[in-house]
């Protein structure tokens, strides 16, 4: 029987939410374990596995198998088996949290070829999750390798029939972080790497029947291609895992909850730091960017957006005569510094794009040090208009194994550096140094030659430049970056084509459920921005800042369109840059840019929570940012039609009281129904309301 799909609305939710369920109780049955969280979720006899010289080998394959306890931790010990002398996965359980952290090691007695390490699996993909009865109210937020992809979310009879495709790509896979949750009940069920110094860390659901599951988590890279060489003696380490279960708060705050603890891991202590807002090249001028073009917005900068807080004027992509080559073309014709000087010396600052890890395949320099190239294994052609990159025929890019080429790599942008004195770097284009392929090192994971090389670059840099991190994957020597890209590109806003046949941001079904829009292929556009960005709230603050595509006030928008995009950019409190030919804006355009009650929302850097993220609507349409003296909502109307909606207090996840509500865009008192909101809404229109007591 099918659920009616939510068109608009929340869940009607639990508001008595019980005490949280505390660490897990584990069961230890020879080489397979349990995952206990009192009467409410299980993780049934599960073990792990070890690809070795191509083949999967499971935990009772081992003649040896003991468990210890210390503490909170247990760890089974298992041996007897060549090549491997012993293998030994522990258990610990947290102190003040609902979850446990699992880490692996294996040491060789000979030589052989890894090419992943499962830490929690069943052998014939049997069931080791059940939900019973409720399976319906279930559905699992799937993370995409990638920062600026868009992850998944699916309800489990959507997922039961999905499957690998010839490229061997799974939709059934998460990287990172993937939760299973019940948004009616305030339960979650969450997985989630702590680092990436490894190979990616995947959660795999299989075998979806109803209500029951098959769970897996595997160390390897995307599509378990890459192996690597363990010689005889040496050991090899997993990175640890998050697994744990939140029924004491509702699931989009258990989501933040462990994006918090991923990132007290992963940074390593590392700082981020934010920057003032700015405009980039790339969205009106592309790789036709000029010295003359760039001087023209600093100019129209200074005079109109620096009192209100605008700084940056970024030079993308293009200013080189050839991708993966740094000599400036042309349209630069006294250089680089020269731009650089001419904007700051107007108290402006300078940012800069580079691929640090591409290089010009043409440069004779490289058919001498070509072992110092990534050679993918399937090295594939990609439509030079797509914006993804990874790798176009005529790319190549750098391996960080070899030994010389960090070094080489970190003198190269430290003189850069030095002479071009930008105090903000984008970096782009780390697809094509991660794919799968025999690194120089044969010892090395494509992630951990990646990592060495972009520390290596990072720390040869000023320690107040502000990097952030394109085209790569969500983590990858992560603390090196102050923000990562999230979302997709939004090149040319509104533009009709075969591909997009609708203009502004009424591209294609916007009305629907994930049950009808996730499924399908990805769109670029606002439509696509605000789907994806939905799901990246997690990661701000507490992995990296969230650096989200540029925002248009561009007149192929509707008016209302345009608020509804910078709207949307200062909710989620990230890196805030303009993408639009300011100085051509008519007058009224630019003063969205310039509404400083909406720069104030920005201005406190946080991310406003989604609040139907997994209630099944297309793309959630209430944004709840909570500060220190008042909360402020985004309320969007998404649809091709106009809407008419009343939210509850409780549907609103707020407490009882008198509020005193006003619109920011208009400055208009907003009236309170009973308990509640009542909007009228026109199609593509947006309410950004602050509501105080």
């Amino acid at each position: 029987m099918k659920r009616k799909p939510l068109q608009f609305g929340l869940l009607v939710i639990c508001t008595t939410l019980s005490a949280w369920a505390g660490p897990p109780v584990v069961s230890p049955d020879g080489a397979a374990y349990s995952l206990e969280w009192g009467d409410d979720f299980r993780i049934d006899s599960s073990t792990f596995a070890v690809e070795i010289n191509g083949e999967w080998i499971y935990g009772d394959a081992f003649p040896q198998h003991t468990w210890s306890k210390e503490g909170g931790k247990l760890t089974l010990t298992c041996s007897g088996l060549a090549p491997v002398e012993s293998f030994e996965l522990s258990i610990e359980t947290a102190t003040e949290g609902p979850y446990a952290v699992i880490t692996a090691s294996l040491k060789a007695s000979n030589e052989f070829k890894l090419g992943g390490v499962r830490v929690l699996t069943r052998k014939g993909e049997a069931h080791n999750l059940s939900v019973g009865e409720t399976h319906t109210q279930w559905n699992a937020f799937l993370e995409h390798l990638e920062a600026p992809k868009t992850g998944s979310i699916y309800w489990l009879d959507q997922m039961e029939p999905l499957k690998a495709n010839k490229k061997g790509e799974d939709p059934r896979d998460a990287t990172w972080i993937s939760t299973f949750q019940n948004d009616a009940t305030n339960q979650t069920f969450a997985i989630a790497a702590l680092m990436g110094d490894f190979w990616p860390t995947s959660i795999e659901w299989r075998n979806v029947k109803l209500g029951d599951l098959h769970v897996s988590i595997r160390s390897g890279s995307p599509k378990g291609l890459e192996k690597i060489l363990v010689r005889a003696g040496a050991k090899v380490e997993t990175d640890p895992i998050l697994i744990g279960y939140w029924d004491n708060r509702r699931p989009t705050q258990a989501l933040a909850e462990v994006g918090r603890i991923m990132g007290e891991s992963v940074r390593q202590g590392r700082p981020m730091r934010m920057i003032e807002p700015g405009w980039s090249t790339w969205h009106s001028y592309a790789r036709t960017i000029s010295a003359d073009a760039m001087l023209t917005a600093a100019h129209t900068m200074k005079d109109e957006l620096y009192d209100f807080g605008y700084r940056y004027i970024q030079l993308d992509g293009g200013w080189w005569t050839v991708p993966g080559s740094y000599v400036v073309n042309d349209e630069f014709l006294r250089g680089i510094r020269d731009v650089a000087n001419q904007i700051t010396d107007m108290g402006l600052k300078f940012g800069l794009h580079i691929s640090p890890l591409r290089v010009n395949p043409t440069d004779p320099y490289w058919k001498e040090h070509a072992d110092w190239l990534v050679s993918p294994y399937g090295k594939k052609t990609i439509d030079p208009h797509d914006d993804e990159m990874m790798t176009t025929l005529g790319m190549m890019y750098l391996d960080g194994s070899h030994p010389d080429v960090p070094p080489y790599l970190a003198g190269q942008f430290k003189q850069m550096v030095e002479d071009y004195k930008p105090t903000f770097m984008k970096w782009d284009h780390h697809y094509g140094s991660l794919e799968e392929a025999d690194r120089f090192d044969p010892t090395m994971t494509g992630l951990q030659a990646h990592n060495k090389a972009v520390r290596m670059i990072r720390a040869a840099l000023p320690e107040d430049l502000v990097v952030t991190r394109s085209m790569g994957w969500l983590y990858g020597a992560i603390e090196c970056y102050d923000a990562v890209r999230i979302g997709n590109d939004i090149n040319h806003p509104g533009v009709r084509s075969k591909d997009e046949p609708y203009a502004n941001i009424t591209y294609g079904k916007t009305s629907g459920t994930i049950r009808d829009v996730l499924v399908g292929r990805e769109y670029k556009g606002l439509i696509r921005f605000a789907r994806s960005v939905a799901q990246n709230y997690y990661i701000h603050n507490h992995i990296a800042i969230c650096d989200p595509d540029a925002f248009f006030a561009s007149p192929q928008y509707t008016f209302e369109e345009s608020r509804m995009h910078i709207t949307l950019q200062a909710l989620m409190g990230g890196f805030l840059f303009g993408g639009d030919r300011i100085e051509a804006l008519p007058k009224e355009r630019l003063a969205l840019y310039k509404k400083q009650a909406v720069l104030d929302v920005w201005a406190n850097h946080k991310h406003a929570v989604p609040l139907d993220l997994f209630t099944g609507v297309d793309i959630p349409r209430i944004w709840k940012l909570e500060l220190e003296d008042r909360i402020v909502f985004g309320f969007f109307n998404w649809m091709d039609e106009d809407v008419d909606t009343t939210w509850s207090l409780v549907e609103l996840e707020l407490a009882a009281g008198d509020y005193r509500l006003t619109d920011l865009w208009s400055g208009e008192a907003v009236p309170i129904i009973t308990d509640g909101i009542h909007l009228s809404m026109p199609a593509h229109t947006v309410r950004l309301i602050e509501f105080q007591k």
